[in-house]
């Protein structure tokens, strides 16, 4: 698995083009072998919406932006452990590994809490002392597998959390045992019998001394645990401390945090935490993010389609790699750490150029992608009314439809009307539908900021009637951002003519564009315009 694909991302508030234009190209890429998604900034048009289900194309999931996130570093699978495995083996897997800190997870996955180098630190140290040793938590199946013993006898005695050493007379050790306690013998027999005669619940014979049938039989008849081991006293008593199951000394309750947790608002709890575990929803741990996972080279890598200013990017753009874009409007002010494969023409859509790298590819388009362009390309040029259409754009859109199986006419008739329903929305969904934002610089210092939207109907009275309500929106909007002047293109189709609301620069604008100011607000003009061709450039001549 490729844990770092390509996304394929149109510009903010997408239209048809940019959506369409970000699935066909993903889905190029793999065909050409390389992992890529397709992902949008907002919400679809219900143009997008109605062509998608047309086709049955899914819809491209959400990216609302590209900041590195705590997945994008994270180390996973994390190598975890379980509450009753011993600490040795831990300790072991932790210093294979080169790793400061281990999860604890239960059955379910789920986070116990951390075990750390510190923790180990902690124990060996303890561990010189000898008081510790009547506080050891005892599980004969660790004690087997730490010191590699040999069990002899398997008797039933519960044993308590207290380790003796039998390392004196008999008699001052028979003054010292207690029910259930471990001790650790040698080869010396009357301290065997002695042991198994006070009660203890196991005995561990050091050094892989033999031990007499007697003892044994003994051992049998008082259900006393016999283990030899290969190990010398010294060594069998430090182990003992090293099988403690990790659960008893894991710390809880430790700061975690999500995949999707952006990397640089847990910066600061790496400052206390060496490792932080990462947990899904339901607490089961899917890696672990540590200090040395800051220094991963890990950018999101994007391919841009349908725009290439940094207004209409997606957020985090600096924190990503740029490794293609592909529209077909004027060059802005994206910049590049390397060069990158980069195709921006002057035609009508994006789509049209998608259409072209299928060909130039030798890659067959699949008759739903035919489909997905061949509506961006009849959206993009209002069926080849508007003056950005051009005659490859044509050509694209006559290609695309025999593979789709469409009347090309007739289809989008039905496309325009998915698109120009105004029922139901507020004046503030018709100017985000297909709104972009475009910052001009003024001399060195000084930067114009505008906004303009385009509103495809084939009602345009029932636009007229909310012309108010618009222009109320769009005033709240030019305060709210700030906004030089903000424009809403309204394209009529069946009379293929435009009229352009105005809030901010009024009369500037209109002596621009050369056409009076009706109402104090509105300009109007036979034809389909352009917003690319027609009134950027008029926006960029005012800044210049």
């Amino acid at each position: 698995m490729n844990h770092n694909p390509i996304y394929v991302v149109g510009h903010k508030n997408p239209d048809t083009d940019s959506i369409c234009a970000a699935i066909a190209y993903a889905e190029l890429l793999r065909a050409q072998g390389q992992a890529a998604v397709p992902v949008r900034q907002g919400e679809l048009w219900p143009q997008t919406r109605w062509l998608l289900q047309r086709f049955a194309v899914p819809e491209p999931s959400l990216l609302r932006d590209v900041k590195t996130r705590v997945g994008d570093l994270m180390t996973a699978p994390a190598l975890t452990a379980r509450p009753e495995t011993p600490l040795l083996e831990v300790g072991q897997l932790m210093r294979e590994r080169s790793i400061r800190a281990l999860p604890v997870v239960d059955e379910g996955e789920r986070l116990v809490g951390l075990v750390a180098v510190e923790d180990f630190a902690t124990i060996l140290l303890e561990g010189l002392d000898p008081q510790l040793l009547d506080k050891v938590p005892l599980e004969l199946g660790n004690i087997v597998r730490v010191l590699g013993g040999t069990v002899l006898v398997a008797g039933n005695r519960p044993l308590r959390d207290k380790v003796l050493v039998g390392a004196m007379r008999v008699a001052s050790m028979q003054s010292r045992l207690e029910p259930g306690a471990l001790i650790v013998l040698g080869d010396r027999e009357e301290a065997q019998q002695a042991a198994i005669a006070g009660g203890v619940g196991a005995i561990i014979v050091t050094g892989g001394l033999p031990v007499s049938e007697a003892i044994l039989d003994l051992a049998r008849q008082r259900q006393v645990t016999v283990i030899s081991v290969p190990h010398h006293t010294f060594t069998t008593v430090r182990l003992l401390n090293m099988s403690i199951p990790v659960g008893h000394i894991v710390r809880r309750g430790v700061p975690t945090i999500a995949p999707d947790d952006l990397v640089d608002e847990v910066k600061r709890l790496l400052t206390r935490e060496r490792t932080l575990p990462v947990l899904d929803e339901t607490g089961r741990v899917l890696g672990v993010l540590s200090r040395s996972d800051l220094l991963k080279p890990v950018r999101r890598r994007l391919v841009l389609v349908d725009h290439n200013e940094r207004a209409q990017a997606i957020e985090g753009l600096e924190e990503a790699e740029i490794v293609g874009i592909i529209d077909h409007h004027r060059l802005a002010d994206i910049q590049t750490a390397q060069p990158i494969f980069m195709r921006v023409e002057p035609v009508g859509c994006t789509c049209t150029i998608l259409h072209e790298l299928y060909v130039a590819a030798g890659v067959a388009v699949p008759a739903p992608i035919a489909g997905l362009l061949l509506g961006a390309i009849l959206a993009d040029t209002v069926l080849f009314r508007s003056p950005t259409g051009t005659p490859r754009d044509r050509q694209a859109a006559e290609a695309l439809a025999r593979v789709a199986g469409v009347d090309m006419a007739t289809f989008g008739q039905e496309l325009l009307a998915a698109g120009s329903e105004l029922a139901g929305k507020s004046a503030e969904e018709l100017l985000s539908g297909d709104f972009k934002e475009f910052t001009l610089r003024v001399g060195q210092d000084s930067i114009l900021s505008y906004g303009v939207a385009s509103l495809e109907t084939i009602n345009a009275a029932a636009v007229a009637a909310r012309r108010e309500e618009l222009l109320a929106a769009m005033r709240a909007r030019q305060e709210r951002r700030g906004y030089t002047a903000l424009l809403l293109m309204i394209l009529d189709i069946p009379h293929e003519q435009t009229e352009i609301l105005v809030v901010g620069q009024e009369q500037r604008l209109a002596e621009a564009f050369g056409q009076p100011l009706v109402d104090g607000c509105l300009l109007r003009f036979p034809g389909i315009l352009s917003r690319k061709q027609q009134v950027v450039p008029v926006l960029a001549r005012m800044a210049g």
